[in-house]
């Protein structure tokens, strides 16, 4: 048998309980099903919503690298021809001007002019890796003479 001080704290546990719940939720609890699923905001959509944002970051970069957004040179009339690295921070580039290229050499700390070329003075696409080394022997040829 139950003692009665144990009854009795059982029942002002089970009435606490009763006071802090809702009357509503207690009236659904009593009448759904055991297995039914909680009601309340659900994360998925959350999740998802941020999975889909996360996945255009790349996508729009990707569109605004094959747009040439973000390139004010072009919109100047100025576009890199070529360039070859030289070093880490070095570089030798080709830019076309107008009806002229110049070949620059850049650095962290300047851009100096290295030659002027007519439009064109590049090699076929199809030559070997040493077109631009032909190039800046004719850019030396022609700042020579």
């Amino acid at each position: 048998m139950i003692p009665e001080r144990m009854i009795g704290n059982l029942r002002r546990t089970l009435s606490a309980i009763a006071a802090a719940l809702p009357l509503h939720a207690v009236a659904q609890t009593a009448s759904a099903p055991a297995a039914a699923a909680p009601e309340g905001p659900s994360l998925l959509p959350m999740v998802l919503v941020l999975l889909l944002v996360l996945a255009l970051i790349p996508v729009s970069m990707w569109l605004l690298k094959r747009m040439g957004a973000g390139t004010p040179a072009a919109a100047a009339g100025m576009k890199v021809v070529a360039q070859l690295p030289l070093g880490p921070r070095e570089r030798l580039v080709v830019v076309e001007a107008g009806e002229r290229w110049l070949v620059l050499g850049v650095t962290a700390a300047s851009i100096n002019r290295v030659a002027a070329l007519p439009k064109g003075a590049l090699p076929a696409a199809g030559q070997s890796a040493g077109g631009f080394a032909q190039l800046l022997g004719a850019a030396r040829r022609s700042h020579d003479a």
